[in-house]
């Protein structure tokens, strides 16, 4: 989810006319440079979700990637949309408009799976302290961790480290899309892999993608931004709008050096990733014996960011079902984030197969976010709610596909239990 602090109000927001250079450096203008490198930081499922497709079936998930990018902006923008016309976080507009008790029952399996993440995060976070401090200490340093996240993101406020730990993650990602100038994938690799198909085996992983992406959960995240940032007003959805395309398009293009990474090196060796060193592997030919070093304090760093973020976000949803208090910083509200760590904690002392239970809990947020995507796609495109405002034919169009996606990857995580 995207957190950014503006350098201007963007009720002001207004796209100058010029060259794609000028508007740009108009857009960055509000956006700002620091914003940036923490809105585009890859989470770990992510990130696990786009190796993995590379190394286990080469280019020929390719397209789903490109695809997913796309969605995730549009997912983030469907709920910033929502909020801004309604004046109204996603979760108090869906209980407007299905009720409280409906509401209830859909954001109870909405946190209840992303909390299952967390817990996956918690458990890629013991695998990742084992390796840099060994099997002795390693379970020391990561309770110590989940200590410190615990701290940093319940009492204190000047938090230097998330955003170390924010700046890590970046580079490791800016370093895989370099690496793909240096395996340079042949032009019809990537070509094949445009077309449209999932190969047999593929359901999990492309779950695991699209929970990464673009799960409705977004929406309601993002929502919370919306409000914190005082942009519920349609006069800011023009900067809304570019504020999703940097995102989505930043991301799409670290996910692509990623997933290319791991097509162009692990598929050919056969590794087909289910530890953190493997997929370190990927990063070789651009970093040599560095590689193992980049890719663990880079993922070390998502995963660091990512539970305490998650764990935030989770806070902000059981305040609006529960409703504590009107501020959403409240310390009454921030004792809710110990849960959620609590939570992580445990993934980490249960053990398992760190990534691969990331990549299939991924597909988890799908559950209640198809139905939170259902409803602000359908709203949306109502004039009699969004007015002027309302989607346009091809924005139907994108937000019924994602739908669609969100529904095959809610099906394939629970049809694991049928």
């Amino acid at each position: 989810m995207a957190n950014l602090t503006p350098n201007k109000d963007v009720a002001d927001f207004a796209l100058p006319k010029g060259s794609v250079i000028q508007k740009l450096a108009y857009v960055l203008a509000f956006v700002g440079p620091a914003s940036m490198i923490c809105s585009t930081s890859m989470g770990p499922g992510t990130a696990t979700s786009c190796i993995q497709a590379g190394a286990m079936f080469g280019y020929d998930l390719l397209w789903i990637i490109i695809l997913s990018g796309i969605m995730c902006g549009f997912v983030a923008y469907i709920g910033a949309k929502a909020t801004a016309v309604s004046g109204m976080t996603v979760y108090d507009f869906i209980e407007h408009k299905i009720g409280r008790v409906l509401s209830v029952l859909l954001f109870a399996v909405v946190l209840l799976t992303w909390n299952m993440v967390i817990y996956s995060q918690g458990s890629t976070m013991m695998q990742l302290s084992t390796i840099i401090f060994g099997e002795s200490f390693g379970p020391v340093a990561f309770v110590v961790t989940i200590a410190i996240i615990a701290y940093l993101y319940v009492f204190a406020s000047n938090n230097n480290v998330v955003k170390i730990a924010s700046v890590m993650c970046f580079l490791m990602a800016a370093i895989f899309f370099i690496n793909i100038f240096v395996v340079r994938p042949s032009f019809s690799s990537i070509a094949s892999g445009i077309v449209p198909k999932i190969p047999g085996g593929a359901a999990t992983v492309v779950a695991g993608i699209i929970g990464g992406s673009a799960p409705g959960t977004s929406a309601l995240w993002y929502s919370y931004s919306v409000k914190n940032q005082k942009w519920d007003q349609p006069k800011t959805l023009s900067f809304i709008k570019w504020d999703q395309t940097i995102f989505a398009g930043m991301f799409t293009i670290f996910s692509l050096g990623i997933f290319l990474s791991g097509a162009a090196v692990l598929n050919p060796a056969g590794i087909e990733v289910s530890s953190a060193l493997q997929a370190a592997t990927a990063l070789e030919p651009v970093a040599g014996s560095f590689a193992t070093y980049i890719f663990i304090a880079g993922f070390w760093g998502a995963v660091f960011t990512t539970i305490g973020g998650m764990s935030t976000l989770s806070s902000y949803c059981m305040n609006s079902m529960f409703r504590i208090s009107e501020n959403r910083t409240d310390r009454k509200v921030r004792w809710f984030i110990l849960i959620s760590v609590a939570i992580s904690l445990l993934g980490g002392l249960s053990g398992g197969s760190a990534l691969s239970l990331l990549v299939n809990f991924m597909g988890a947020l799908n559950v209640g976010g198809l139905v939170i995507i259902a409803i602000l796609v359908f709203f949306t495109c109502r004039k009699s709610f969004a007015g002027d405002y309302a989607n346009k034919w091809y924005t139907t169009v994108i937000g019924v596909l994602i739908v669609g996606f969100n529904v095959y990857s809610a099906w394939t995580f629970l049809s694991k239990f049928f």
